[in-house]
């Protein structure tokens, strides 16, 4: 097949919801590009939330792209995504030091479905996070001393500009039910919403210090979690097909034992959490690319960040690391014999630490290294027009996957007139052909005679998805 020919099959059937099975093109391609119209934050929130953000001050909804989920067995270009804490700038102090402006501090998170039609991405849902009383939670950091330190836009701070409830969510999945699981980058913590967006339980590191009564709290992470760097908590969020599982990607190396040391690291963790136990049963290293290997533009350690994550069965990953420019996707296999849960590596006296690695040499980490079979599928800078921050992906088939942008909510603070500039930066989400075959997909690994399916087409081993006088399910 020539491959324009093949390019336009791919988006004949992509646009009808039948899967591609035209052979592996040398280079991946862009299939398609959907963009977000501006639409006023103030507006979007309050028919979620009513009276519940005062006002906007200009900005328009954005920051969708901090992670998104395909549901199985819906049609191609369905997703939900998410907001992260709100539209916020850098402040200074009156006493001097650095602080997070928030912007619009009455804003909570968002969870979205939303639809590609074409060129466009439609909102077909919106719901906003909020606690049993219907109150939003907010995006606002939890702990003073602990949490970096927020302040308004001018750069005042204060105790109002906590809250044990807030929320700066990276990653969502949806389960069958309904209900929301997402991860948030300030405790850090894993967190379960209900179908309505109520925020209902949150699991944090032992030894986390806040008390809320508004929810129920779970101190039951390994308590090295605790030292996670301000702002590069928990970014990434998986579901396995059979929804048994979830897996939790910390974006940046802890800073154990120091600073310096969590700086320097190309070492990052990956948690697992059993939903029908409610309790975490693994921990999985996953090593970072030299920099320059990830980013052509920079060998800064620090700009390194685990952001994305999909369950392709139930131990095998793909996982996004990136740079705000560009990303690597990789395969990796999780094996329960690389599990480090509650071994040396979760102790702070632990010398050489895990996140040494790559400055030291700590004994054993090859092994897990190894053990992952960590495998380089995708590399961004192969398209020319991707967006910078990708940080969402949801798996489409076995060659096809969707990628989504965040923009920051696209606007530009002036001090003189008080009010945001909308920017050009909008909401995109892409399809992208990969080059390779995935070893496999979610939708394939769910496959049972007889079970509803939504492609035809699709293939999973002796099973075909197949319309039988209006009936799509899978059959031999």
């Amino acid at each position: 097949m020539k491959k324009g020919l093949a390019i336009s099959l791919a988006i004949s059937l992509l646009a009808s919801g039948a899967v591609v099975s035209a052979q592996a093109s040398e280079a991946p391609t862009l299939i398609s590009t959907a963009t977000l119209a501006n639409q006023p934050l103030k507006t979007i929130s309050n028919q979620a939330l009513p009276n519940s953000v005062a006002d906007d001050f200009g900005v328009q909804l954005g920051g969708l792209g901090s992670d998104m989920f395909r549901v199985l067995g819906t049609a191609y270009g369905e997703y939900w995504v998410v907001t992260d804490r709100g539209p916020n700038v850098d402040t200074v102090l009156p006493t001097g030091g650095g602080a997070t402006g928030f912007l619009v501090p009455d804003f909570s998170p968002l969870i979205l479905k939303v639809k590609v039609d074409g060129s466009n991405i439609s909102i077909l849902q919106t719901i906003s996070i909020k606690d049993r009383a219907g109150k939003g939670i907010t995006g606002l950091p939890n702990i003073a001393g602990y949490d970096a330190i927020p302040s308004d836009i001018k750069g005042t701070t204060g105790a109002s500009l906590y809250n044990l409830a807030g929320l700066d969510v990276e990653g969502l999945v949806r389960t069958r039910n309904g209900s929301f699981w997402v991860v948030d980058e300030y405790a850090p913590s894993l967190a379960l919403i209900s179908s309505k967006g109520v925020l209902q339980e949150r699991w944090v590191p032992a030894g986390w210090s806040g008390n809320p009564t508004n929810y129920k709290i779970n101190k039951t992470m390994p308590g090295i979690f605790l030292k996670r760097k301000a702002n590069r908590g928990f970014e990434a969020l998986a579901m396995s097909p059979d929804e048994s599982t979830l897996y939790i990607g910390l974006q940046s190396p802890l800073l154990n034992p120091s600073t310096a040391v969590g700086n320097a690291s190309r070492m990052t963790r990956i948690l697992r959490f059993d939903v029908l136990a409610k309790k975490f049963t693994g921990e999985f290293i996953f090593p970072f690319e030299l920099p320059a290997t990830v980013d052509k533009t920079t060998t800064k350690t620090t700009e390194l960040k685990l952001s994305a994550l999909v369950a392709l069965d139930n131990d095998t990953l793909l996982v996004q690391e990136r740079t705000d420019n560009s990303f690597l996707l990789s395969t990796i296999e999780l094996k329960e014999s690389a599990n480090i849960l509650g071994s040396k590596w979760d102790l702070l006296e632990t010398t050489p630490s895990l996140e040494s690695w790559a400055v030291a040499v700590p004994e054993g980490v090859a092994a897990l290294i190894t053990s992952l079979e960590k495998k380089i599928v995708f590399d961004s800078s192969a398209i020319a027009s991707m967006p910078t921050k990708i940080e969402g992906m949801a798996v489409l088939d076995n060659q096809h996957v969707a990628l989504i942008n965040d923009n920051d909510f696209n606007f530009a603070y002036s001090a003189t007139t008080g009010k945001a500039a909308t920017g050009t930066n909008l909401t995109k989400i892409l399809t992208v052909k990969l080059a390779k075959p995935l070893p496999t997909y979610p939708d394939v690994f769910t496959a049972r005679l007889g079970r509803l399916c939504f492609s035809v087409g699709m293939v999973a081993g002796d099973l075909k998805c197949t319309n039988n006088k209006g009936s799509i399910r899978w059959r031999r």
